[in-house]
This record gives C-alpha cells, sequence and structure tokens, in this order.
C-alpha cells in the first residue's frame, strides 16, 4: 500500500532539488504601537536564507478586441486582476520559522546583492511542506 504523505514528501524534495536555485532571505516584521505605522523588524522571531524559485504573473494584456475583459464592466475586471505580482515557491520543512503575511522577503544574487524586496500577501494552505508565497514588490526596509 502506498503511503501518501511519504510520496508527497519525496515529490517535494525532487522539486526542490530541480528548481529552487535562486537565493532568499525571511525578514520577519511585526508591527508597531500605532495602526497607520509602517512595520517594523520583528525581534522576536528570527530571519533566515532558504533556496526557492520565482515566478512573475503574465504581462498587463492591452484592453483590446482580442481581450475577453474588454466586454466586462470595470468591476467584473477589476475581480480578474491578480491580488499579488508573483510566487516564490520552497520547501519549508527545515525552517526554523515559519514565513507569516506581511513579512518581507528579500531576493538576493550571486555576490549577495539584492535582486528585488518582496511583501507577503498571502501564503495558501494546501497541506503540503512545498509552499507557494505570494508576494508584491516593496521598496521599503522594516
Amino acid at each position: 500500500m502506498i503511503d501518501w504523505n511519504e510520496a508527497l514528501a519525496a515529490t517535494d524534495s525532487t522539486v526542490a532539488e530541480v528548481f529552487d536555485r535562486e537565493s532568499f532571505r525571511v525578514v520577519p516584521t511585526a508591527r508597531r504601537v500605532g495602526v497607520n505605522e509602517t512595520r517594523m523588524a520583528d525581534p522576536d522571531r528570527v530571519g533566515f536564507p532558504f533556496l526557492g524559485s520565482i515566478d512573475f504573473g503574465p504581462a498587463v494584456l492591452t484592453p483590446g478586441f482580442s481581450h475577453p475583459s474588454t466586454l466586462t464592466s470595470n468591476r467584473d475586471r477589476s475581480r480578474e486582476m491578480p491580488s499579488h505580482e508573483a510566487v516564490i515557491t520552497a520547501l519549508s520543512t527545515d525552517w526554523p520559522e515559519q514565513v507569516k503575511v506581511e513579512d518581507q522577503i528579500v531576493w538576493e544574487g550571486p555576490a549577495g546583492e539584492v535582486k528585488g524586496r518582496f511583501l507577503v500577501a498571502a501564503i495558501p494552505v494546501d497541506g503540503g511542506k512545498r509552499l507557494a508565497i505570494f508576494v508584491n514588490r516593496t521598496k521599503g526596509k522594516p
């Protein structure tokens, strides 16, 4: 009989070995006292590096006759717009902390230069240890 949890774990590991080639670093954030203040680095959680992959969403389509959403109202069209700019995927089994919504993830190049800084928008739960983290670019540092 097949142990589906073991099969899923083996598949997650294989996918990570093949696709996770980019370097990232998690920067945990916390709310400040005021509601409207920007977030700050969270002193109670530890940041950490990880390998993952990043995929950007499709380019914005120019409205035209070939685009079916031009036949809908603006309100309907806004429902079709993505809530995130990119998806970072990574195997999370060895992470010391869980990533949370509104944490920052820094995409690092080979020499440690910053290729991008992202704010976590959502982390859908699907039962696997390979996370899909929905992110948007940000300029601010916590």
